[in-house]
């Protein structure tokens, strides 16, 4: 089942649908359509305009993104996902999802930080005691390959510590998802959403194509590709 999530949530990348609406075209020449062809040619060029324009890829975004609130309250725990890119010097940059869970606990507002997911629990952990967080105040789940298994497996963990509440960090597009899937397994969340890295996006010209703007209008039509899905399964 994974795989074919994983398969379906490709064929959202616009640069896959450009592509296959451009084969498409070939096979229409080849079967001697050019008016059909050259339409489906021309739908895959202006697609691939239209989603790497930042006035597309900043109103998906906005549709999907989590704004943090006025003031964090105190929590039992800082949950942290994987995902997105770790700090390479500096793990107390306050942009990225390991600096905004360190900042927390450093900042006295949960006794304990669990990082959780397969692709990067191992490495945040690291990161997290060589920034100076005492073995007693982490846990780590590196067992989740999904956001539904981050927030059963993590869940599981907080209850045998008689925990419940949590300030979860995660990238602001991906925090409805996840912050459902906590609430569904009886966490009370509280959403600090990471920064995407897509300032750039705000002051650039608004229809010229980008490359950065191609992949974060990607990185949202599969979120809500995922949010239909999670519905659907009843994770959230």
């Amino acid at each position: 089942m994974s795989e074919a999530v994983d398969i379906v949530g490709r064929l959202t990348h616009p640069a896959v649908q450009g592509l296959l609406l451009a084969l498409l075209s070939t096979a229409l020449v080849l079967w001697r359509r050019p008016r059909t062809a050259a339409l489906a040619a021309a739908l895959a060029l202006a697609w691939i305009w239209i989603a790497s324009t930042p006035v597309l890829a900043l109103h998906l975004r906005d549709g999907l993104a989590t704004v943090p609130g006025s003031s964090t309250p105190h929590a039992d725990a800082i949950v942290v996902l994987g995902g997105g890119k770790l700090p390479v010097a500096d793990w107390s940059r306050t942009t990225t999802r390991a600096g905004r869970g360190l900042t927390l606990w450093r900042d006295g507002f949960a006794p304990l930080l669990l990082v959780s997911g397969s692709d990067q629990a191992d490495d945040l952990a690291r990161g997290f005691t060589l920034s100076g967080v005492p073995g007693g105040d982490l846990r780590v789940e590196s067992r989740s390959v999904n956001t539904h298994e981050n927030a059963l497996n993590s869940a599981a963990m907080l209850k045998a510590d008689g925990l419940s509440d949590v300030l979860l960090v995660t990238s602001a597009i991906h925090m409805r998802r996840a912050a459902g899937c906590f609430r569904h397994e009886g966490i009370v969340v509280t959403p600090v959403p990471a920064e995407d890295g897509h300032g750039k996006l705000v002051v650039a010209p608004g229809w010229l194509p980008r490359r950065d703007a191609l992949t974060l209008t990607a990185r949202c039509l599969r979120e809500y590709l995922a949010l239909w899905f999670y519905h659907r399964r009843g994770w959230m």
